[in-house]
């Protein structure tokens, strides 16, 4: 076990002793599939019974032998017993260092320096999502879909919770069969109780319950690439995101080839949701070879980029926030 993990097992140990009863260890063993090592233990449920002195030490004696066996099922067992939200009410601080910290410092799937965006959806519609995702990628937003992002050695759940603990924004792609899919469900309250944005695409389904109060965008019968530019567009009319999602776009425009580059600066300039100044400074430092100045001459001559290259970024720019 690592240290992390040995710090749970010590959570488990106090929980255990202070409120397990002979049928919760029962059903630890069940769970567990270790059985024998509870019920065979020599002194266990006896000192429990009697609440002898030695009972503290034989709890952390049996949880030992279950974890070092198999350190995977310390999640199991803290979700079945929800230990985590005991812990949470006896030691809030030290709650979110050891359940909240850690899952954030492993979100190391995400691109450094791109904006942060969960893909909620079908695992039926894994080819458009990633089609969905290399559309993305190109403005500098990483999308975030668990069977791509998820090394196979890691446990989906944490790095699931991990991606929701740390996205900025969230895409639903609402289809039929959204609504009785568990996982989408799950995904979807987070980023409510989060208060993150989340931008509904509607694939042949409206958004609801808590977040049918979101239009949404309709991408019936629309590419992938489209539905990405759709909800670029729409991250950019909003202050909050848009200083953010530009400097991000700068990271992710430097390495990108020519005409991928030229076609996506001059869609951004016809949007109308940067101000001057802002594209400005995204042309000079972008990495603007010969031929792309050429091909985006217009542009340049009406900004005045490249004449004076400025060092901040401007943060004013369109200030209207239309509703999703």
């Amino acid at each position: 076990m690592n240290a992390l993990e040995r710090k749970k097992v010590s959570v488990i140990t106090k929980y255990a002793a202070e409120t397990f009863s002979e049928a919760d260890w029962l059903t630890l063993g069940q769970i567990t599939g270790q059985l024998n090592t509870i019920t065979g233990h020599s002194r266990l449920l006896r000192s429990m019974s009697f609440g002898d002195d030695d009972y503290d030490y034989c709890v952390a004696e049996v949880l030992d032998e279950i974890f070092k066996n198999d350190p995977n099922l310390i999640s199991d067992v803290i979700d079945h017993f929800d230990i985590d939200l005991w812990y949470e009410q006896k030691n809030p601080n030290k709650y979110k260092k050891l359940f909240i910290d850690s899952t954030i410092t492993r979100a190391d799937f995400w691109k450094e320096g791109y904006f942060k965006l969960f893909l909620s959806h079908l695992s039926s519609n894994k080819t458009r999502m990633s089609a969905m995702k290399s559309a993305f990628d190109k403005w500098g937003i990483c999308a975030f879909i668990a069977h791509e992002d998820i090394e196979p050695s890691r446990e989906w759940r944490s790095e699931v919770e991990a991606a929701l603990e740390t996205m900025d924004v969230m895409v639903a792609v609402v289809e039929p069969g959204f609504k009785e899919s568990d996982w989408c469900c799950q995904e979807v309250g987070y980023a409510l109780g989060r208060k993150i944005d989340i931008i509904p695409l509607r694939a042949g389904m409206d958004p609801f319950g808590f977040f049918g109060k979101y239009q949404g965008i309709q991408i019936k019968r629309r590419t992938p690439t489209d539905a990405a530019n759709e909800v670029t567009k729409l991250l950019l009319r909003k202050p909050k995101h848009r200083l953010k999602l530009l400097l991000c776009m700068n990271k992710a425009f430097s390495s990108l080839g020519s005409e991928d580059k030229i076609s996506i600066l001059m869609m951004l300039d016809s949007w109308n949701v940067a101000t001057n100044e802002q594209i400005k400074v995204l042309l000079e430092r972008s990495s603007i070879s010969d031929y792309e100045r050429e091909k985006l001459k217009s542009i340049i001559n009406r900004v005045g980029a490249f004449s004076e290259i400025r060092t901040t970024w401007p943060s004013e720019g369109i200030e209207d926030d239309i509703p999703f």
